[in-house]
């Protein structure tokens, strides 16, 4: 694969990025790949490690993959604050560089990808506290697009259903980003939902050969450019692929968020000009939290589309911005609680 084009974001601390392929369901292969954005002594590459004031783990959108947001989450050390990504089963590297591609591009659902992101979640756990002490870091699950919808679902499932309250326990907050609750379907989900359950039924394993919806991800057309381009980006996924996000995250909307845990903050940020997920969803889920009265903080941005965190100019920076001051208010307030831990 060859160099393709990411937004330059300049920082002056960005700190250290980690690549990683890792066994991280214990099945004997190194198949998922993982990324990190780790603050450093001086803020440059080359330097110690320091010990951020809470890490993020983020779960990628749909047909995409965590190679890039590169540029991008380098604001995240240059605040002081490490990010952890990987590519879910059956997307990215982890799909690319599998010994059978074809037989895991898309093949999941909410059950598997949740399972992952716990383990995900338990992983950055066990370093952080290997390494700076036991619950010494917290920890935030953010997630954009299709990874946003699985972050909300996260914390929704019905009892008995999805993650663990152990592993739940394990995260301090949560940061949605044009979450996929509902979408802009070119026919009704309802109707899209019931068509697949037909296809699931008589052909489970037929793909559908999606094209990204380009020109609607970004106002900078050369993002656009390298989403046609970029070969870890391919939407040719199994219809078992899309059938949880199509039909679980409206859930989420109308039943889902009586479920949500009220001492858990929540930051869901959406740009107006999204033509693939739903503003008027996100606005909702948010109405749903504060009439139960969680801790819930909804950022709109006027006009951005639905990668608002590669949108031109200093508009992507604008974006991760509101995350970066959301985390500072979240870290000031757990301090006198990390103080009384600690003595």
């Amino acid at each position: 694969m060859g160099e393709l084009y990411l937004p330059e974001v300049d920082v002056a601390r960005p700190g250290q990025i980690v690549e990683e392929k890792l066994n991280l369901r214990n099945e004997g292969v190194q198949q998922y790949f993982l990324m990190h954005w780790l603050p450093t002594e001086d803020g440059q590459p080359g330097s110690a490690l320091v010990q951020p004031k809470a890490a993020v783990v983020f779960v990628h959108g749909f047909g995409e993959h965590v190679g890039r947001y590169r540029n991008i989450f380098k604001m995240f050390p240059d605040r002081g604050y490490q990010v952890s990504g990987f590519d879910q089963r059956g997307y990215g590297r982890t799909w690319y560089e599998n010994p059978d591609p074809d037989l895991t591009h898309g093949w999941t659902t909410w059950e598997e990808q949740m399972k992952d992101i716990s383990l995900m979640i338990e992983l950055t756990r066990k370093r952080l506290d290997e390494r700076w002490g036991k619950n010494t870091v917290p920890i935030y699950l953010m997630g954009h697009s299709m990874g946003g919808g699985l972050t909300a679902g996260f914390f929704t499932r019905p009892s008995g259903v999805g993650p663990t309250e152990e592993v739940k326990a394990l995260v301090s907050g949560a940061m949605l980003s044009a979450p996929w609750l509902d979408i802009h379907f070119p026919i009704p989900p309802r109707l899209g939902a019931v068509l697949m359950r037909l296809v699931l039924a008589v052909v489970p394993r037929v793909r559908l050969p999606l094209g990204p919806p380009s020109n609607d991800l970004s106002r900078d057309p050369k993002v656009c450019e390298a989403v046609r381009k970029d070969p870890l980006c391919d939407t040719y996924v199994y219809t078992r692929g899309l059938y949880d996000p199509l039909t679980e995250g409206p859930k989420v909307v109308t039943q889902g968020y009586k479920r949500w845990p009220k001492e858990l903050p929540i930051i869901i940020s959406h740009g107006t000009g999204d033509a693939v997920t739903k503003w008027s969803s996100s606005w909702e889920f948010y109405e749903n939290l504060k009439s139960r009265g969680c801790d819930a903080t909804f950022k709109s941005y006027d006009g951005y589309y639905h990668e608002a965190l590669h949108e031109p100019g200093d508009l992507k920076k604008d974006f991760a911005n509101g995350y970066l001051a959301w985390l500072d208010e979240q870290v000031e307030k757990r301090a006198p609680v990390a103080a009384a831990a600690r003595a």
